[in-house]
């Protein structure tokens, strides 16, 4: 089996048991994951953190997106333009100048949002479907993030963000696929 249809069977049994997940569990889950985030020196260190808006059954950030706000830290959401298959963040002000996305995520409204300044990315929340210890991470299938990433001057620092169902011995991996320097998971915080 080629690595695309590995990826797509994992893709869809991770997907199914993230959605069958109690919300009790779930939102206990990304409470602990936050507060990890929170915890962590070098994403406390930085100036500028690209994180993402949660839809779905995905790992709710928002708590510690409002509380690196709150500590002065400059936010920045991507916004997908699906027509040229790349994200394009912005820099968050708040929820009204959010909107919903061609895939249902909230996302950077352009008329109302300031686009972002890569040269001064610190760091990146990253979400995704299924990761591993060893920086491994696969996400919806749209190779979005591996893209934007791939193309920044400076390679800020990266860490997903998941529950510890996500994990897996070894994501299948391509060479397009940029590793994770950490993961953050309810049960603890690995880096590579």
């Amino acid at each position: 089996m080629d690595a695309k249809a590995v990826k797509s069977q994992l893709r869809s049994r991770i997907m199914e048991a993230r959605k069958a997940m109690p919300a009790e569990q779930r939102k206990e889950y990304s409470a602990a994951v936050c507060q990890k985030l929170l915890q962590c020196d070098r994403l406390a260190e930085a100036r500028a953190i690209m994180a993402f808006h949660p839809f779905d059954t995905e790992l709710d950030i928002w708590p510690f997106v409002e509380a690196a706000k709150v500590r002065g830290q400059e936010i920045w959401l991507p916004r997908t333009v699906p027509s040229e298959k790349r994200l394009i963040p912005y820099r968050y002000s708040g929820p009204e100048m959010l909107r919903q996305g061609v895939y249902g995520i909230w996302e950077p409204d352009p008329v109302l949002a300031e686009e972002a300044d890569l040269t001064r990315l610190d760091a990146v929340v990253v979400p995704g479907v299924a990761f591993d210890a060893r920086g491994g991470r696969m996400g919806y299938g749209g190779g979005y993030y591996d893209r934007f990433l791939a193309a920044l001057a400076v390679r800020p620092y990266l860490v997903g963000v998941a529950f510890s169902m996500q994990v897996v011995e070894q994501v299948p991996r391509e060479p397009h696929d940029i590793k994770l320097d950490g993961l953050v998971t309810e049960r603890g915080f690995f880096q590579r």
